[in-house]
């Protein structure tokens, strides 16, 4: 079946309104877990969400968040920067792929600050942007980010997180991560 591309955007929308808003919301949900330490409601929902038969303490998961992804020169740093940059370029905070997430963002109309606290180049924020873009029915844009970023980086960082993570919770979150975006990337390709 052969359709134009308002066809293809308005059969999208229609059949798959009610995914568009699960996708957003995980991508959100991910994207919180991956920027703060989860509290123990979240860890309630997590757990129903997908699944989740970990035995962590909520303490020792607290921990393991501030281990894991508190220590930017320490692996695995949650920065895209650091794992997908050109050949013979160091891998560093605040790199090339750091700019052309910027750029990404504002082709969507929005605009990252450059606070050191703040770098466009971040996974939660990555991970938000995906819900941005997908609340907002962009889907080239969304299989484009997933293509130029997120699948180029992300497998790789989730194998980092399940190697140096302490807890159960955070090595299936990982697996959970990598495989939701694996899945999500092929249905757009798919679709589009």
């Amino acid at each position: 079946m052969h359709f134009s591309c308002i066809n293809l955007y308005n059969v999208l929308v229609e059949l798959n309104d009610s995914e568009n808003i699960e996708r957003a919301a995980i991508y959100r949900l991910f994207s919180s877990l991956f920027m703060n330490e989860p509290d123990d409601e979240t860890l309630v929902r997590i757990r129903e969400i997908f699944g989740m038969e970990f035995e962590d303490a909520p303490e020792e998961i607290r921990a393991d968040y501030a281990a894991t992804f508190l220590k930017p020169d320490h692996p695995p740093s949650p920065y895209e920067s650091l794992y997908h940059y050109s050949f013979g370029d160091t891998p560093r905070l605040w790199g090339k792929a750091t700019a052309e997430v910027q750029t990404f963002y504002r082709s969507a109309g929005l605009m990252v600050g450059e606070e050191p606290d703040i770098v466009p180049d971040h996974l939660g924020l990555e991970l938000l942007f995906m819900s941005y873009l997908i609340e907002r029915g962009l889907f080239r844009q969304q299989r484009e980010f997933l293509d130029l970023h997120l699948m180029r980086w992300v497998p790789e960082y989730c194998d980092e997180v399940r190697r140096h993570a302490a807890t159960t919770f955070y090595r299936e979150l990982a697996e959970i991560m990598k495989e939701f975006i694996a899945s999500d990337y092929e249905s757009l390709k798919e679709a589009l």
